[in-house]
């Protein structure tokens, strides 16, 4: 028998001989190492995919935002514009609702129109499923609000069925510069321009129709059906008042030729009770301040003239029936500015939002008169009529909101009211993401 034996050498030689440990254990890590290779990669392919989800979710956002505004299906809207913008109905989910508080906490009122979108995405994963079995879900979540922005008006009417709420008849002539004339009305004739009358604005906005011509400025046609535009002073309060100033026994105020009325003592109002008549060839002024007329009529009739800077004259009952009116006629003349600071910054002439509709109660300038008005009338319950060849002429700044606005007179307004501290009339939204 022939035995064989390897030399010492060599069997210490194979012990030493660590070659084939590192084939193994290469081998067996290579698939981690695969794996944090492909989990490295993954990540930066998850953060596009991300960035991409949520860019998706802005624009949903935004969408729906203006979808609200106009009654539209906030869903639909919403998906349209995610679809433009890498959304699959395959791999993702989306939900898009109108929101007043928002899953962060912050609130929104109801004419914020909030549209709050949440998407989903899952996306399968390739080298990194050596380590990790399931798919990712990626999130993202996106918040607009639209907002009252853009163009301004001039004159709004608030009445929301009221046929001819703004109208322009005879041979009126009524220029609007640098702003729009608008109506929350539904009517086909919602705003009105008929016979030979003229109506210049940069714009017209009306939830219901224009009957006539309207010479446009920087609009290319009329903007009809769109949504009612919110009443922008809608806040104003009446002051708490009490007593009577003029005259003391509250029986109505005849002012005297050359007369100059003023606040009451420590106080920045006086109170005319019953109403207040400028007449007969005088002329009158007003200090500057508040002025409360509790009932009755302020008027300037019979070639009468009334002046005053810096006032606000407030028209209200103290017994909630016969809400104090305007009324200047029969070649009257009536010339005021609005304060430029305090409460009732840039408001002229404000009826009490408590009075309620009577046609006897309306806001009327007519007669050959003549009104250089500067600062905003506010009548949210009432008319206000210029009519009979009266003049309407402002001093760069005129806003008028009432229930309906009619002109048979000629009329200038502006819109340059930055000094008067005036909220603007917006008649369009701005949406923009807030989360």
């Amino acid at each position: 028998m022939i035995r064989w034996s390897a030399p010492i050498s060599t069997i210490k030689a194979l012990a030493g001989d660590r070659r084939g440990v590192i084939a193994i254990m290469f081998a067996l890590m290579l698939p981690i190492m695969i794996g944090f290779i492909g989990l490295g990669v993954e990540v930066g392919y998850w953060f596009q995919h991300r960035r991409n989800l949520q860019t998706a979710a802005d624009a949903a956002a935004l969408a729906g935002a203006y979808a609200n505004i106009f009654s539209e299906s906030i869903s639909t809207a919403a998906i349209a514009d995610a679809t433009r913008n890498s959304y699959s109905s395959s791999t993702d989910t989306i939900s898009a609702t109108s929101v007043t508080t928002s899953t962060a906490g912050n609130t929104y009122t109801a004419d914020q129109y909030a549209v709050e979108v949440t998407m989903t995405r899952t996306v399968q994963l390739m080298f990194a499923k050596v380590l990790i079995s399931n798919d990712v879900t990626i999130n993202a979540v996106a918040v607009a609000v639209a907002v009252p922005g853009g163009d301004e008006a001039c004159v709004l009417a608030l009445n929301t069925t009221a046929q001819r709420a703004v109208s322009v008849t005879g041979t009126a002539t009524v220029s609007m510069e640098g702003c729009e004339v608008a109506s929350n009305s539904i009517a086909s004739n919602s705003i009105n321009v008929s016979n030979n009358a003229t109506l210049e604005a940069d714009c017209v906005s009306t939830v219901g129709d224009v009957s006539g011509t309207v010479t446009l400025g920087t609009c290319s046609s009329e903007n009809i059906s769109v949504p009612a535009i919110d009443d922008p002073y809608d806040t104003l309060a009446v002051p708490t008042y009490s007593g009577c100033d003029y005259p003391s026994t509250g029986s109505g105020y005849t002012a005297s030729d050359g007369e100059t009325l003023t606040m009451r003592t420590g106080e920045s109002y006086t109170v005319i009770c019953g109403g207040l008549t400028v007449s007969s060839g005088d002329t009158v002024s007003l200090d500057p301040g508040i002025y409360i007329v509790d009932k009755g009529t302020f008027k300037v009739t019979g070639g009468g003239t009334l002046t005053g800077t810096g006032v606000t004259i407030i028209l209200t009952s103290s017994t909630a029936s016969n809400y104090a009116d305007v009324s200047v006629t029969g070649g009257g003349t009536i010339t005021l500015t609005a304060p430029t600071s305090g409460t009732y910054s840039g408001i002229l002439l404000f009826q009490d939002t408590a009075a309620t509709y009577s046609a006897s109660d309306s806001f009327d300038f007519s007669g050959d008169s003549n009104a250089e008005l500067t600062g905003v009338i506010y009548v949210p319950k009432n008319d206000v009529n210029f009519t009979g060849g009266n003049e309407l002429d402002d001093n760069g700044c005129l806003k008028i909101v009432a229930r309906t606005v009619s002109f048979s007179g000629n009329a200038d307004m502006e819109n340059d009211c930055g000094a008067y501290g005036i909220t603007p009339i917006y008649v369009s939204y701005v949406a923009s993401l807030v989360e």
